[in-house]
């Protein structure tokens, strides 16, 4: 089934691939303010150039941010929004969107050692199997799995982070929040870009990227390539290999069509190829003994192949602004596994899955920076829309239960091979809208609203074959409709210019749907919706030195998506009831002095389950949630100094803490950590040379683990955190 899955998306991606689209937005005919900040706040998606001297030296520079499909100040959107330039991304070194979420106050990315199993989670809200409950952007298009979610920071002008449920403008699977990555879009300047890196564990990286005008004010493209490799961290003892490397090439191409002041067309390509060792999983007593360690007879692997097409137009009116979206996204992964983490020939696991869809959205809105006048005080800004989707995604794993393994992990009677093959289609589609009247100027009032309509298919086929015959052959065929309203209310007022209070109130959706292995009658698990309510404030100081944003929130759930472990199945979803979480965010960024920079933020979030009973019949009622940190800090300080003409001189460190937090819904296991990074280099016009040493002290940690053994809930399997890692890099911009 797989084999044919992968033909018949080779045969869409050829036909999709020339009409492919998104919505990262090029506005024709319109300039746009740029705006940069400093040291991890937000940004804008296009930046200007820092102040060479005088008092702007001191001074805070604007954001621009898309957070609401519009170009609008950061510091006057009624939410939570976090946001990084390419320049804060350079100087943090950071090459992952996990790398970048410990700058967000309340964001936690759980991850295991292959990369296309990223599980974001804000304020609590997250998801492990099934579809995410923060959903990623890349330049306008929806990642319908965290499958395909977790790429490298090449080429990206920007990354926001949505804090909050987002379901009136987004949709499903933002009930937490959204992160969503802006590339670089090629202008009438021609630049390049190249650095070479390496590192500790035989790391080697280099990247290149150009862009430039192939018409002069009509037809500009962008090219951009990255090839990655590393050693393990683990080792594994029984064969003396170092295991989870990581090995990875990835492309992107885009090309910019602007044929008069009215339309813009941006095409976009990109894909990768990623080769990563097996998992590093181990029983977390003996990690802690004996950090990045395992011991295991079978070493699998992990690849993912992945591929995204996309296009948009925009057409610019007297009055409005059209933006139609069409993209493709195709991705398969392959993974092999020591099921029974031991050095016994047990249970070994083969999982192939892949997915392929097409998303499609048109909406219509009022140009960027302007307003309908609607009376002397009064204004208005609007946005209309509609989205629709059209998904085929298989999963097959296969579960390979060893004679070396009877008697031991399993009754002698269950040798033999484990199969379920899932085919699941998806149907979606959604007409939305919002609109923000302006009253005197310092009062804004927003509201939106959105229809989110989805229709699902899963035909589940479960066969079981032992002594070459096949002893258990049963299909299972599911479907459903979901729907649901997800509306959004927010009222902001300016105080003056430098000073914003909001209350915001916004539902979240993420449609039921269905496990691929499962007991009977543990199939299906239903929708998941949130409620959440946030009381802000946004704040520059001193001359826009000093710039404080502070948020209370409140969320409120119900039927809460929740992943248990099954040893059978992997894992599967279950509706956990309902559950609460509460807490504050507080973002501090200031430039006290001429080339310093100071970045400070603090979550905290009190989860709770309200009623839930798990798989082991534990009563898990008044517990914290999962993965859900009770708080998350993070301190930096950058100072850089000219130097020697046009160089500069800088060095830089960044404190982060996580948790304490639980791996499961009873509470028994937790975890909590503390990293260190620390940055030097020079850097001028046109070069930068740096070195970088993270997890200083070298943290040993567990972020990841999972209950493994159906009859004892107090065993966990989980995998060890990055050691010490140093680095060097040099780039040159030409």
């Amino acid at each position: 089934m797989i084999e044919r899955s992968r033909k018949g998306r080779n045969v869409l991606f050829w036909m999709a691939a020339p009409f492919a689209a998104m919505t990262a937005s090029l506005v024709p005919g319109q300039e746009k303010e740029p705006g940069t900040a400093v040291a991890g706040e937000e940004t804008a998606q296009e930046t200007a150039p820092a102040p060479e001297d005088g008092d702007d030296l001191f001074t805070l520079r604007p954001v621009h941010v898309k957070a609401r499909k519009w170009d609008e100040l950061q510091q006057e959107v009624p939410e939570s929004v976090a946001v990084f330039d390419e320049e804060q991304i350079r100087d943090a070194g950071a090459r992952s969107v996990k790398d970048l979420s410990f700058f967000v106050p309340n964001l936690f990315i759980n991850e295991f050692t292959a990369r296309r199993l990223s599980f974001p989670s804000l304020r609590g809200i997250g998801s492990g199997q099934g579809d995410p409950a923060v959903t990623t952007y890349i330049d306008g298009v929806p990642q319908l799995s965290v499958s395909s979610s977790s790429i490298p920071l090449l080429d990206v002008e920007s990354i926001e982070f949505l804090r909050g449920p987002q379901g009136s403008l987004y949709g499903r699977n933002s009930l937490g929040g959204l992160i969503h990555y802006h590339t670089r879009v090629p202008t009438d300047v021609a630049r390049g870009e190249a650095t070479v890196s390496a590192g500790s564990y035989d790391w080697q990286e280099l990247s290149i990227s150009t862009s430039g005008p192939l018409v002069e004010d009509q037809l500009g493209l962008g090219i951009s390539g990255l090839f990655s490799s590393r050693d393990g961290f683990t080792k594994n003892d029984f064969t003396g290999n170092r295991i989870d490397e990581r090995n990875s090439v990835f492309g992107r191409g885009q090309l910019v069509f602007t044929p008069n002041d009215r339309d813009a067309f941006r095409l976009v390509l990109y894909g990768e190829g990623a080769d990563d060792g097996p998992f590093a999983l181990n029983d977390i007593r003996a990690l802690r003994q004996r950090p990045h360690r395992v011991n295991q007879d079978f070493e699998g692997e992990n690849t993912r192949d992945l591929y995204s097409s996309s296009l948009v137009w925009d057409h610019l009116t007297d009055h409005a602004l059209m933006t139609n979206a069409l993209s493709f996204v195709a991705w398969d992964v392959d993974e092999t596994t020591d099921f029974d983490f031991t050095p016994i020939d047990g249970i070994r696991r083969h999982t192939e899955e892949s997915q392929n869809y097409l998303n499609h959205e048109i909406h219509l809105s009022s140009k960027d920076g302007e307003s309908v006048r609607l009376a002397d005080d009064a204004s208005l800004r609007w946005l209309v829309g509609l989205h629709t989707f059209v998904s085929d995604s298989e999963r097959m794993p296969s579960v390979d239960f060893r004679p070396g393994g009877a008697g031991i992990f399993f009754d002698p009677a269950q040798v033999g091979v484990d199969t379920t093959e899932g085919d699941f289609d998806d149907f979606g589609t959604a007409p939305f809208g919002q609109v923000t009247v302006t009253l005197w100027e310092d009062l804004d009032l927003s509201a939106g609203l959105r229809y989110d309509y989805e229709s699902k298919r899963a035909t589940i086929n479960h066969t079981f074959e032992t002594g070459g015959f096949t002893v258990l052959d049963v299909t299972t065929r599911e479907s459903d409709v979901y729907d649901e309203w997800s509306p959004m209310g927010a009222v902001a007022y300016r105080f003056t210019d430098d000073l914003m209070a909001f209350a915001r109130v916004a539902k979240g959706f993420k449609a039921g749907g269905y496990n691929n292995a499962a007991s009977a009658g543990q199939f299906a698990f239903g929708p998941e919706s949130a409620l959440s309510y946030e009381l802000g404030e946004k704040a520059t100081c001193f001359g826009d030195r000093l710039l404080v944003n502070a948020t209370l929130f409140y969320v409120d759930w119900e039927d809460m998506q929740l992943t248990v472990f099954d040893p059978a199945a992997g894992g599967r979803v279950e509706n956990a009831g309902e559950s609460t979480s509460k807490g504050v965010e507080v973002e501090v960024v200031a430039r006290p002095w001429s080339g310093v920079d100071v970045i400070a933020g603090y979550g905290y979030a009190d989860t709770e389950f309200d009623e839930f009973v798990d798989s082991f019949g534990i009563d898990d009622s008044g517990n914290r949630l999962p993965f859900a940190p009770e708080t998350t800090r993070n301190l930096g300080l950058m100072y850089s100094h000219p130097c020697c003409g046009d160089w500069r001189a800088y060095v830089r460190g960044d404190y982060f803490r996580v948790g304490p937090y639980f791996y499961d819904a009873s509470n028994l296991e937790r975890e909590s950590y503390e990293l260190f990074n620390f940055r030097v280099g020079l850097s001028s016009p046109r070069v930068r040379v740096e070195a970088f040493l993270n997890n200083a002290f070298d943290e040993e940690y567990i972020p990841i683990a999972f209950q493994f053994n159906p009859a004892d809930p107090t065993f966990f399997i989980g995998e060890s955190g990055t050691p010490r890692f140093f680095g060097v890099s040099v780039g040159v911009i030409f």
